[in-house]
C-alpha cells in the first residue's frame, strides 16, 4: 500500500508546495483513486523513483487547478512541464523511462485489448451507478448494465491464449483494468464469483508485485466507498504522514512515492 502514499490530502487555503527539484517526478494524487492507481502501477511496475503530493479533491487547493483546469488527478510534473489524465501519464512514462514496456507494441494485440478493455469498462460504469444511488429501480438496471459488460470481458477471458490480457506478464491494460477490479473485490465479491475466467484473472493478478505494493486492504475501500456514497468524503484514512520539505527553493519532498 505504501506505493500508493500515505501523505496527507492537501486543501483549499494550503500554500502550495515548492516544485519538484530538477529532473524529479511528481505526481498529484488521491490516495484512494482508482486513476492514480493505474498511473501508480505503472511507476512500480517500471522501478520508476518519484515523489507525491496527494490532493483533498472535494475542496481542491487554487494552485492545483492552475496546475490542471479540469480539476482531476492524476497529474505529473517534472521541470516544470505538466501532463494529465491517467492513460496519458502512464503512456508517457513508459515510454520515456527505462525498464520493460508495458504498453503492446502489436497494432492489432493492443486493438483486441482496448475490446477488452471496453467490455471491462462498461461492467465497471454499471457497478459505479449501482453505488452512486439508493433508488432501487435504478440500481437494477446499472446491474443489468454491469452483468452484460462483465460477460463479454468474461468470455474473452476464457478465450485469451496467456494468462493476462498483455500476454505472460500484467502489462499496460491489465494495469489500466486493476484498480477497478480491485474494487469490486473488495465490495462486491459476489459479482467476481459470477465469473469464473476473471475470478482466475483477479486472482492471478493479486500475485502481481507491483499489484501488492499499490493495493488497499478491502476494509479500506470500504470505508472510503461508504463515505463516498454519503457524499461525506475522508481522504486521510489509514496512516497519514506528514510532508517533509527540505527547504522553499529545493523543492524536494523527504518522503517519496
Amino acid at each position: 500500500m505504501a506505493a500508493m502514499s500515505n501523505l496527507r490530502h492537501l486543501k483549499r487555503g494550503e500554500v502550495e508546495p515548492p516544485p519538484p527539484a530538477q529532473d524529479v517526478l511528481r505526481v498529484y494524487g488521491m490516495k484512494f483513486c482508482p486513476y492514480v492507481q493505474r498511473l501508480k502501477l505503472v511507476l512500480t511496475a517500471k522501478g520508476i523513483e518519484h515523489e507525491t503530493v496527494n490532493i483533498n479533491l472535494a475542496k481542491k487547493p487554487k494552485w492545483f487547478l492552475a496546475k490542471n483546469p479540469r480539476g482531476k488527478v492524476p497529474v505529473i510534473e517534472k521541470n516544470g512541464e505538466i501532463l494529465y489524465e491517467s492513460d496519458i501519464t502512464s503512456e508517457y512514462v513508459d515510454e520515456v523511462y527505462p525498464g520493460r514496456r508495458l504498453r503492446t507494441l502489436d497494432p492489432f494485440r493492443r486493438a483486441k485489448e482496448m475490446i477488452a478493455l471496453g467490455d471491462f469498462t462498461e461492467g465497471m460504469s454499471g457497478i459505479y451507478g449501482f453505488i452512486q444511488t439508493s433508488n432501487d429501480q435504478k440500481q437494477n438496471t446499472h446491474l443489468i448494465q454491469a452483468r452484460k459488460g462483465f460477460a463479454k470481458f468474461d468470455k474473452i477471458m476464457q478465450t485469451n491464449a496467456h494468462p493476462y490480457l498483455c500476454g505472460n506478464q500484467p502489462g499496460m491494460t491489465d494495469y489500466m483494468i486493476w484498480p477497478h477490479l480491485e474494487r469490486i473485490g473488495a465490495t462486491r465479491p459476489e459479482i467476481l464469483a459470477l465469473y469464473p475466467a476473471i475470478q482466475v484473472y483477479f486472482g492471478r493478478m493479486g500475485e502481481d508485485d507491483a499489484v501488492k505494493a499499490c493495493r488497499h486492504s478491502d476494509e479500506l475501500h470500504r470505508q472510503f466507498i461508504d463515505g463516498y456514497k454519503s457524499r461525506n468524503w475522508v481522504y486521510d484514512l489509514g496512516t497519514v504522514e506528514e510532508y517533509h520539505f527540505v527547504s522553499s527553493t529545493g523543492g524536494k519532498l523527504k518522503s517519496k512515492m
